[in-house]
């Protein structure tokens, strides 16, 4: 009987994966939308195979390379939601007959998502680090291919030095852990006694590399860039999913290294959060609207490893929910300013004020989710935040002034986005360029 329930959640897990690597083969004789429409699909499918065994549970496979949990099932929704605001925002570019410039971009997307969905189900450390890397490709790929201006092999060099050279430390820690443990299994590292044979030291190289992915202060400079370069699909994906892989894996690795809170945690949290506070700042001094959602995202991730530091539960849970708000909301602020761009030809401030004039339901979404990402209620970043300041001022009395000024600075940057929609500067412009 164990045996049959084990072969039907094998065939499951390829019923699900094998749409995906139909559809990545013939997606050239396919029109695209009916493309991501295959792709939707399979997501629902899988989410509803997982429905139906419970929201925590093993895939127990014979080789346990499949692993499950709640916090795996909110990244896959998380996934899902993403790819269809992505496909949704970009279907002038995805429609039929595509332009010459588009050919290609439904097969990124697609390649994107399979290691994504795939890393977050893994059971195993060496898949765990293969499909963590492998999304890094396709990334690159469409900045590179679909980038607005030359700068973007600047940013292509920059997100593949930051990214790929963290992560060969993480390798190195990873070869050890095998060699050590015997299996790369996560079942077989939950049960093993890990404190032993753990050094405190060999957890440098493996923060790291998830701390570039996040990324926290410091480890940011290829963001900003691969979000001005990237199209609008990337970037919200970019937004959306792949910064969540470094969060994910902060879960996944302290939770099995069983790594208690101690006087250099506390010091690298204060670090973080002094980062996430500069970040903030930065932010409210650009003037090229991507840039500032990307900067906001650097101090919003800083709060999400803090509070995955924290080790705290309740934090870990402000900060899983954190990481859903942001991926949510993060992609349609990336989709909005695309919108402006459609009008304004620029995404600087300057040149898209006036909007409230002009369009005011338009301006009305831009307030929503501005308010949103600043943590207002009823939105669930407000929540988030307000558990992840009590669990993170219960570690020390240090974290109370960078917390508070973090506050400040997302009031000043609601302030600064609140002249974007003055209702008279830029009216010339828009008229001209509109042919109003």
């Amino acid at each position: 009987m164990v045996k049959g329930d084990e072969w039907m959640r094998f065939l499951s897990v390829w019923f699900f994966i094998t749409p995906f690597l139909l559809l990545s083969c013939y997606s050239v004789y396919f029109s695209s939308m009916g493309f991501f429409w295959g792709l939707c699909c399979s997501f629902v499918l899988f989410i509803l195979l997982v429905m139906s065994s419970g929201m925590s549970f093993f895939f127990l496979i014979p080789n346990s390379w499949v692993m499950m949990d709640d916090l795996s099932f909110l990244m896959e929704v998380l996934v899902l939601l993403v790819f269809v605001l992505s496909v949704a925002c970009s279907v002038k570019d995805l429609s039929f007959p595509l332009k010459e410039t588009s050919k290609g971009l439904d097969s990124g997307l697609a390649l994107i998502s399979l290691p994504c969905v795939l890393f977050f189900c893994v059971g195993g450390w060496m898949p765990f680090y293969f499909f963590f890397e492998f999304s890094l490709i396709p990334t690159l790929w469409m900045i590179l291919k679909w980038g607005y201006q030359p700068e973007r092999l600047q940013a292509g060099m920059f997100l593949l030095m930051y990214t790929a050279g963290a992560s060969l430390p993480l390798l190195m820690c990873l070869v050890f852990v095998l060699l050590v443990v015997g299996s790369d299994s996560f079942i077989l590292m939950e049960l093993s006694d890990t404190g032993y044979w753990f050094s405190r030291w060999l957890l440098v190289p493996v923060l790291l590399a998830f701390f570039v992915k996040l990324p926290i202060y410091g480890f940011h400079v290829w963001l900003p860039k691969a979000h001005v370069e990237a199209p609008l699909a990337g970037s919200m994906v970019l937004a959306g999913v792949l910064l969540k892989l470094g969060g994910f894996g902060l879960i996944r690795v302290l939770g099995l290294l069983k790594v208690i809170l101690s006087e250099e945690a506390l010091l690298l949290c204060s670090l973080i959060i002094w980062g996430g506070l500069l970040s903030s700042l930065i932010s409210a001094t650009q003037h090229d609207i991507k840039s500032i959602i990307a900067y906001s995202s650097v101090s919003h991730m800083s709060l999400v490893a803090v509070s995955i530091l924290s080790c705290y539960p309740l934090a870990k849970l402000a900060g899983v929910c954190m990481m859903f708000a942001h991926g949510v909301c993060s992609p349609c602020m990336f989709a909005l300013a695309a919108s402006s761009y459609d009008w304004s030809q620029s995404r600087s401030i300057s040149m898209n004020k006036s909007i409230l004039r002009l369009f005011p339901w338009f301006s009305f979404y831009w307030f929503s989710f501005i308010v949103a990402n600043m943590s207002c209620p009823p939105s669930l970043n407000f929540f988030s935040e307000v558990v992840m300041f009590s669990s993170i001022k219960s570690i020390g009395f240090v974290f109370i002034l960078p917390l508070g000024l973090l506050c400040e600075f997302y009031l000043c940057l609601l302030y600064f986005f609140m002249r974007f929609f003055e209702p008279w500067w830029g009216v010339i412009f828009f008229k001209i360029v509109s042919g109003y």
